[in-house]
């Protein structure tokens, strides 16, 4: 996470400024840690989480910021389903990119580069997503999936899943008809 962007309400020091029902919601996800990976783990994730705020936040006061760790690019077409969009080539994909290989946090992996300058339809925009390794809640912008384009699990040791690609907005052309 960047310097310029806020903390989400799910963590430690966004705890004050929450709401109830926000609170409540946070309590929610800790017993949701519980039932699923016991009270032990549940702790260490909690400890985990609070660890990764606090050091970012002394690491924020120092020296880095003004660093751009993230992409800048971040182009709305605001596609809706069914609109007709090209991938762009590769090439301009990678200027979107940071150091990382990421877009706003989103990651732009090596099995995607076989979609390049071919045409999809919008399955759905992407608004929010759960983590499935904390059970975490988090928005999405700008964010669409594919019909059709799906992970081969190839890059991932033969991996069956066949998730969805996420394809940010920046990486698509729109089609006009």
């Amino acid at each position: 996470m960047s310097s310029n962007k806020q903390l989400c309400p799910g963590q430690f020091d966004g705890l004050m400024g929450c709401s109830q029902a926000e609170r409540l919601n946070l309590v929610r996800k800790f017993l949701w840690q519980v039932k699923t990976n016991g009270l032990r783990r549940a702790f260490g994730l909690t400890v985990s989480k609070a660890r990764r705020v606090f050091n970012m936040k002394r690491k924020n006061k120092s020296s880095v910021i003004g660093q751009k760790e993230q992409s800048t690019h971040d182009e709305a077409l605001n596609l809706e389903p069914g609109e007709l969009v090209e991938v762009k080539s590769e090439e301009e994909i990678l200027v979107t990119l940071n150091q990382k290989g990421e877009n706003k946090g989103l990651f732009w992996m090596p099995e995607m580069r076989k979609f390049c300058g071919r045409r999809f339809r919008v399955f759905k925009r992407l608004e929010r997503i759960l983590l499935e390794s904390t059970g975490e809640y988090r928005k999405v912008k700008n964010t669409v999936l594919l019909e059709g384009v799906m992970c081969d699990g190839q890059g991932f040791y033969g991996c069956d899943r066949s998730c969805f690609h996420f394809w940010r907005e920046a990486w698509l052309r729109r089609v006009e008809k």
